[in-house]
């Protein structure tokens, strides 16, 4: 019985029966009871249930009601009349025509993912699992056939839906299956004799029933399910009856009656609304057509749209798709899909796309993900189009999007935000990095899921058990190809953007026409569209953990599934109980929850109803309007910038790869005005691209971010120092200070105030410091860094403050840190605390940096040569140079030991340079990339990796006290990294440097290392400062090498534009700009514009 009608009349409990359901309750809110039912950290699963009136006493009540209570007090549910009917009447095939016999073979592959994907197409050999419940198909059967008189036998209709049902009884039946192994209960000599003996046994009718009446709430799912399959079965039989003369009309048929569907099948993409779902079925004469159970307006409008922007010269016509729309639902002809004949019909191919790109833009829409994409020859046609006039939703508190201001509503609302270019999803745990790319452009088969799902390992033995592994993404039909052969779509960049600007200016020119009251985007004011409030993936692995055998004898158990599955959904949102009260109840029927509204409201809806009245702050129809007014110039370098940062991440590695163009080198070095020119032009560029939200919130940029040392994405710089707000304030703070222009000052100021606040704020800052990574190039680290180095430049007390306060976040999650290293671990934050520490002395930082020094020794690994560190970059291996290896915690511990006074902290840090010299290949002169996801045998020269961030390390450590012994060693390792340094960056007297001028992987990186080895060995050497001067001459003819791929444009301090300005800037000032490469402190070898802060004035 579910929870309402339980509700119905209280019943009377004793004492014992309460204790009973209080200990089920705490079992519920500890998620002990079962796995699937754990809540989230924070999260309560019963908020719902508390809103809408369920008290906690009442709760328990009904956990401690003994069955017998219940079914005295309640009459017998319609389900178990349909129960009772089908093992009464149905336990044999009477009519000796339905096709199952008494058996259905004991086939059990192919079935094991229904509970999550649900294509039921009925083709699949033997029943399988689904045998379980024979009876019940034979009674859906039965009244289906009642229902639709005159179906014959072997009618498509009338197959079973045997996915779905082994999905649902697959779980039990294992777990039964291992009780009967265990127990001795199963006969045969072997695993798979024994496990036929159990399916014997299932096939039997008193078995079965003995089964479902242990799992009560699986037998009524099912007598569910089948309901839903015979409505929905039924509804499309009458329709299409009803509609026979008008599909002969547009589809051009002879079809006469349900005798002409010859195959059908259900379950093309989620069920929603009772078990509804597209259908793709052939009739007699061989043509294809699919049923769509939602209205198919938009697609009719769309067609419309298209056939408007063709008329008006679009170079490459658009294909549309025939529709015969009906109130409620539609036909729609079936696209087949074809190969390119060759490559001048792939380049007219990836025109389209880009041409659709911009049509979808306009129209704001979304989800056109591998799925809903057929490439259709030189065609491509999409078959979804229900994620259209996506108005806006309401703006959510949150602190991290706060920081980040308007970017992610932009990005929202870009052509990022459409599914159709590059969008790998990616997901991390202690097994490593896991990712799949799902888009429509790039997307396909041959890929393993990110996340692991639930599947069987033994099957057809009596062993079988269930397991959770990653599975193979089903194959769709969206790549193009040529003569069959799937074609690289960045082979196809540039047909992809003409196509794209193309239609955007034909947009752009015809917009009053196309917005006119009669025109085509009015027409779609009142068409049914979908909002998505979140992935439906949740809900799929909602429905999948329900289930779970532990909750299927009680229903409260499995509603408190669904409840504790949806309960961290929609936090901050307005109508969030309404909302997760929809989602609840669609989820009860087995549906995966879908919503919708229409181009001119505001409200969300379900089928039945409102759920929400003004859940969008504006309507779709108002958020397209005022996309197509804003097309224009500014909007399409936004959207073609969009397009390339999506590209790259169809490229793997941090090292971008691009060719060195070789130069000659100029004669003089970079001088302080040329550096100041330079940089300048970069920062306005920044400044210029910046992206404004309200008044109180600073400016942000889009940026192109590495994720896991693997992956490129496009998304909000964040804050970090390497490729946040924190480096790009920081670069714009010294151009302010030495070019004495407010501009760049203000704007590092509004970024340094905002860090300050929301990273410090008592009520929303822990939630987000805990969810940001503690390294020194990370977010808390990096935050801490800006805002010491910021403080002193200044002479503003109030920053060091907001530094000093995070001291304590920093140093209770050393503890638990994983990755370690300096960009993202505690090896950075030491060295961030060094640089406070030294600016303002504060016992509790020195504590601090105590503690990260301690912590960097435990977690230190005795190696062959010395000692390192395993990191969560690669933790099967130690790792060599500055960002990720023994360099740079070396450095940690040097500067640790150093200001704390722990003498002991320099022999690891030894240690540490002991295994790094053990790791030099001298014929190289280079340190190999230890990297699992590159090569054996890879080097690279660069901050992160290699050479020069290991001469980087040497030069500062050189002239460290506590480290006199390794004198010598630091001083060799030094000289083979910068004479690899030189030979990377000059070659036979011409320049060739590594293709980019980025300071992580490229040349003002290698140009760093060459302007600390000069002082560290007493030797004067040019070749950096005119490499610079190179560089600063390339940015001012507008050559920005960025250290990502494919050249794009990013703002950040350690791959992009912040540092390559501050890179210069650094050359040609070393006195006033600090060695932010190795986290140097103020001072250290840079000057400031205030004096020493020794402590608050």
């Amino acid at each position: 019985m579910p929870l309402h009608d339980r509700r119905q009349g209280a019943p009377a409990v004793t004492a014992e029966q309460r204790a009973h359901g209080l200990r089920r309750l705490e079992l519920w809110r500890g998620g002990i009871l079962f796995s699937a039912g754990r809540p989230a950290t924070g999260v309560d699963p019963l908020e719902r249930w508390t809103a809408t009136g369920v008290t906690e006493e009442e709760l328990i009540t009904l956990l401690g009601e003994p069955a017998e209570s219940l079914a005295g007090r309640l009459p017998a549910p319609e389900w178990l009349k349909v129960i009772a009917e089908a093992w009464r009447h149905h336990t044999s095939d009477g009519d000796g025509d339905d096709g199952y016999g008494d058996h259905g073979g004991d086939d059990v592959r192919g079935h094991v993912h229904a509970a999550t994907h649900g294509h039921d197409h009925g083709h699949r050999p033997g029943l399988g699992p689904a045998q379980l419940a024979l009876p019940l198909l034979r009674w859906a059967r039965g009244e289906l056939r009642r229902r639709v008189p005159g179906l014959p036998a072997d009618h498509p209709l009338l197959l079973p839906p045997l996915e779905t049902i082994s999905g649902m009884v697959s779980r039990v039946l294992v777990l039964e299956l291992n009780v009967a192994r265990v127990t001795g209960e199963l006969a045969g000599d072997t695993p798979e004799e024994r496990f036929a003996s159990f399916m014997a046994t299932v096939r039997t009718p008193g078995r079965a029933l003995e089964i479902l009446s242990e799992y009560p709430v699986l037998a009524r799912e099912l007598v569910a399910s089948l309901r839903h399959w015979i409505d929905v079965r039924q509804e499309f039989a009458e329709r299409f009856l009803a509609d026979l003369p008008r599909l002969r009309a547009v589809f051009g048929g002879s079809w006469r009656g349900l005798g002409d569907v010859t195959d059908i099948g259900f379950g093309a993409g989620d069920t929603h609304n009772g078990g509804r779902s597209v259908a793709l079925f052939t009739l007699s004469d061989g043509t294809k057509l699919v049923y769509k159970p939602r209205s198919v307006a938009v697609e009719r409008h769309f067609n419309d749209l298209l056939a408007r922007l063709n008329d008006r010269g679009l170079r490459h016509p658009l294909r549309t798709v025939e529709v015969l729309p009906r109130p409620g639902y539609g036909w729609v002809e079936h696209v087949a899909s074809g190969t390119c004949a060759d490559e001048a019909e792939a380049d007219r191919f990836f025109w389209r796309q880009g041409a659709h790109l911009a049509v979808f833009h306009a129209i704001c829409g979304a989800d056109l993900h591998l799925q809903n994409l057929i490439a259709a020859g030189e065609h491509p046609v999409f078959v979804d189009l229900e994620a259209t006039f996506l108005g806006r939703s309401r703006a959510v508190a949150d602190p991290v999007l706060r920081i980040a201001g308007a970017v992610p509503d932009v990005l929202n609302d870009s052509v990022l935000g459409i599914g159709l270019l590059p969008e790998r999803i990616i997901e991390v745990d202690d097994s490593g990095w896991r990712d799949a790319e799902i888009s429509g452009l790039a997307g396909g088969g041959g890929q393993l899921s990110p996340s692991v799902l639930p599947t069987y390992t033994g099957q057809g033995t009596d062993e079988m058990r269930l397991v959770r592994e990653r599975m193979p993404i089903a194959g769709a039909d969206n790549r193009a190809s040529v003569g069959g052969t799937s074609v690289d779509p960045l082979r196809y960049r540039r047909s992809l953007a003409e196509g794209f600007e193309s239609a955007y200016g034909l947009i752009e020119r015809e917009r009053e026409e196309l917005l006119a009251e009669d025109g085509p985007i009015a027409a779609f004011a009142e068409d049914a569209v979908r909002h998505v409030p979140r992935p439906t993936s949740v809900y799929s692995r909602i429905l999948a953990e329900s289930m779970h055998p532990d909750v299927l004898r009680d229903s409260l158990d499995w509603e408190y599934v669904l409840e504790a599955g949806l309960a961290d959904g929609h936090r901050g949102v307005e109508g969030r109980i309404e909302l997760l009260t929809s989602e609840q109840r669609q989820l009860a029927r087995l549906d995966v929850p879908t919503y919708h509204t229409t181009p001119s409201a505001t409200d969300l809806c379900d089928a039945d109803g409102v759920v929400v009245r003004d859940f969008l702050a504006t309507s779709g129809m108002a958020a397209v309007r005022a996309k197509i007014r804003r097309m224009g110039p500014v909007d399409l370098r936004r959207q073609k910038w969009c397009i390339d940062a999506s590209l790259t991440g169809l490229t793997f590695g941090t090292r971008p790869r691009t060719a060195p163009r070789p130069r000659e080198l100029p004669d003089r070095p970079l001088d302080i005005r040329l550096a100041l020119r330079a940089a300048t032009a970069l920062a306005d560029e920044l400044l210029d691209t910046a992206v404004h939200g309200t008044d109180d919130q600073p400016p942000h940029w889009l940026s192109l971010n590495v994720v896991g040392e693997r992956y490129w994405r496009a998304g909000p710089a964040g804050i970090s120092l390497y490729d946040g707000v924190s480096g790009i304030a920081l670069f714009l703070a010294h151009l302010g200070s030495m070019t004495g222009d407010q501009r760049y000052r203000e704007v590092a100021e509004r970024i340094a105030q905002s860090l300050a606040d929301s990273l410090t704020s008592p009520d929303r800052g822990r939630h987000l410091r805990f969810s940001l990574s503690i390294g020194g190039f990370g977010e808390l680290g990096g935050a801490v860094y800006t805002l010491t180095h910021l403080a002193a430049l200044w002479d503003t007390p109030e920053l060091l403050d907001a530094a000093t306060a995070l001291v304590p976040e920093l140093a209770g999650r050393f503890a638990g840190d994983r990755e370690l290293d300096v960009v993202q671990g505690t090896a950075g934050a030491a060295l961030a605390l060094a640089a406070l520490h030294r600016t303002r002395p504060d016992e509790r930082t020195a504590d601090a940096l105590r503690l990260a020094a301690a912590t960097l020794a435990k977690a230190a690994t005795e190696v062959t040569g010395g000692a390192a560190w395993r990191t969560a970059v690669d933790p099967d291996r130690p790792l060599l140079g500055m960002s990720h290896g023994a360099s740079g915690f070396a450095l940690a511990l040097a500067r640790a030991a150093e200001l704390t006074g722990e003498d002991h902290h320099y022999r690891l840090c030894e240690e540490a340079l002991r295994f790094e010299r053990h790791g030099l290949d001298t014929g190289r002169g280079n340190w190999p990339d230890l990297r699992s996801i590159v090569p054996r045998g890879s080097f690279m020269d660069a901050w992160c990796h290699g050479a020069a961030g290991i001469g980087l390390v040497r030069a500062a450590l050189l002239g460290v006290e506590g480290l006199a012994d390794a004198h010598e060693l630091l001083a060799e390792d030094l000289r083979i990294a910068a004479g690899t340094v030189r030979g990377d960056l000059l070659r036979d007297g011409v320049h060739t440097g590594l293709g980019n001028d980025s300071l992580c992987h490229g040349d003002l990186g290698l140009v760093a290392a060459l302007l600390a080895a000069g002082p560290a060995l007493g030797e004067t050497d040019d070749l950096g400062p005119r490499v610079a001067r190179l560089v600063a001459d390339r940015v001012l003819a507008g050559d920005v090498r960025p250290g990502v791929p494919m050249g794009v444009t990013t703002p950040g301090l350690m791959t992009g534009s912040a540092g390559i300005g501050y890179g210069l800037l650094r050359v040609a000032a070393p006195d006033r700009v600090p060695d932010v490469l190795t986290l140097a402190a103020p001072g250290a070898d840079g000057g400031r514009d205030g004096r020493r802060h020794g402590g608050r004035r």
